[in-house]
Formats: C-alpha cells, structure tokens, sequence
C-alpha cells in the first residue's frame, strides 16, 4: 500500500527540511512525497534541490500564488498512492505515522477517512501541549464543535479526491481544512481513528493563524456558515447540530477577539453563542472561553 504527502508551502525555506526529514526517517517505505510550491520567494527551492534527487519525492512550483487550497488541489491531483494525507510545510510526522496507518487500513478494509492524534509542539519542537479529541460514534455532533479532525494525520482514500475538494475561494482560507473535513465527513457518513499521537503541530510566531486580522476573519466565519447552510447534505446530516455549529462558531470568533485584547467583543460573542443555543452552558469549553476573556482584562 502506497502512501502520497501532499505538502504545500510558501517560503518555508528556513524550516521545510524538518517535514521532509521526518517523512524521510519514516519505518514504512512505501511512500512519496509532492511538495507544491505556492511560488515561494525565498530559498525553498534551493533547499528543494537536496531532496529531489530522491525519486519518490516531487517538487512542482505554481506560477504564482494562488494560495493553499489550490496547491492542496494540485497535490493531491498528481499524488499516485493508494492513500493520501496532507502534511503542512511547517510540521511533522512522526517515525511511525504511516506505519500505524497502512496497519489500520490494512485491519479496516472499508475504510476510506480516518486520522490519528496530534499534538502541539513548541519552537524547539518539543512537546507543548495535547489537545483533547471528542469520540467518532456521533462524528456530526463532534465536527460541530470545532474541526477535531484538523489537517494533519488526515488520511483519504484517493478515488475520493475526485470528487472532494478545498474550496479555493480567497475569502475561506483559514477555514477551508474545517470546510473539507466536513465536506468529506458529509460525504463518507463515518470517519475512523487511530488512537495514538503520530504528529505533531509546529506551533510558532510565523503560523498564518497568528496574522489574521477581525474584518477578513468575520468575512470568512460567514461565507463558511452559509456556503454549508446551503449544502443539501449539511441540511441533512446536520440539522440536529446546526444551533451547536453556529454557536461554537461564535465561540472561536470570541476566542479570537480575546486573544487580541477585545473583550468587550468576546463577552458578546460568548453571550451569543448561549443565545443560539443554550445547551453550550453545560460544555467546558463555554466556560473556558469566559475564564480567558476575563484573564485579558487585567
């Protein structure tokens, strides 16, 4: 069983080697690599040029910027394993993620979408955190939380790539990993788990999430609820968790504000998302939400 990684990146020069070399150091051999160059700027094509002499890694460069869903795309176009998963230019698989992963497909015949655990790495890429995952018996009600599932230690069946794909609209970059994953939960009706930690997140100043400014976050937080408010198979699958998504939505705009100080605008988007639905009162998150927004006060 052949395995693609699909990364995507844009002047990551300074640190892409690490995700390259940890695919490379990897105990299952039966892999390839296609980095897609979103036409970086800096030395990443230099860096390139040690690794491409290995034949099961690919490097193609797009001519302009199109940002990353469209090089996602691209990727995942040319990717020639049986299954595929998607690795960000600034993290890391550890050495036995495809390991454990060709083990469970192989164990799982039908399935076609499952992840692993990950965790969050500080900027020695040592262990920071471990983010808390829901269970997958209920995937809808888990998914409208918060995208659990990620970007990393996703992997998919190729023939499903057909037909799912990253929007490539400008204005859902951000959200267009939890727009997929939705998308491809709608579709498969199910997504499986490895239970063990097999990767891990780089978190560092230069993450595009630290950057993000209000009024293009608003746009996309939006564009996002009504694009899947006009899906047929989010009204479908979903309508007994669209209160919780909408509010849970709320919650990471307030999160967002608070993280810049904005607690006037937290509290009201915390209170709005009691509003939408009020069940939320009884989930940790809700609370945790306000101890921060309270923190940023003083």
């Amino acid at each position: 069983m052949k395995i693609s990684v699909v990364i995507p990146t844009y002047n990551r020069g300074d640190i892409i080697s690490k995700s390259l070399d940890s695919i490379c150091n990897q105990t299952y051999p039966d892999w390839e690599i296609v980095v897609v160059d979103n036409a970086s700027t800096d030395n990443t094509a230099e860096v390139m040029q040690r690794y491409t002499t290995n034949p099961k890694i690919r490097y193609v460069v797009n001519d302009r910027n199109y940002e990353r869903s469209y090089s996602r795309n691209r990727g995942m176009s040319l990717a020639t394993g049986d299954f595929v998963t998607l690795l960000d230019s600034d993290d890391i698989l550890y050495p036995s993620c495809l390991q454990k992963a060709v083990d469970f497909a192989t164990a799982h015949p039908d399935t076609s979408f499952f992840h692993c655990l990950f965790e969050i790495l500080d900027e020695k890429y040592e262990l920071l955190s471990r983010p808390s995952f829901p269970p997958v018996a209920n995937p809808y009600r888990s998914i409208a939380r918060g995208n659990f599932i990620s970007n990393i230690g996703v992997f998919y069946r190729k023939d499903l790539l057909r037909s799912i794909k990253f929007d490539e609209e400008p204005i859902i970059i951000g959200v267009e990993d939890y727009d997929f994953v939705l998308n491809m939960l709608l579709h498969t009706g199910k997504v499986d788990r490895i239970n063990e930690y097999l990767c891990g997140i780089y978190n560092h100043p230069g993450r595009s999430v630290h950057h993000e400014e209000w009024e293009r976050t608003l746009k996309r937080i939006k564009y996002f609820i009504a694009k899947q408010e006009s899906n047929p198979l989010y009204k479908e699958k979903m309508a007994a968790y669209h209160r919780s998504f909408l509010a849970h939505t709320d919650l990471y705009l307030a999160s967002f504000s608070a993280a810049r100080r904005k607690t006037g605008r937290a509290f009201r988007y915390i209170f709005s998302a009691f509003g939408k639905y009020p069940a939320i009162i009884a989930e940790l998150t809700f609370w945790k939400h306000i101890f921060v927004t309270i923190k940023r006060i003083f």
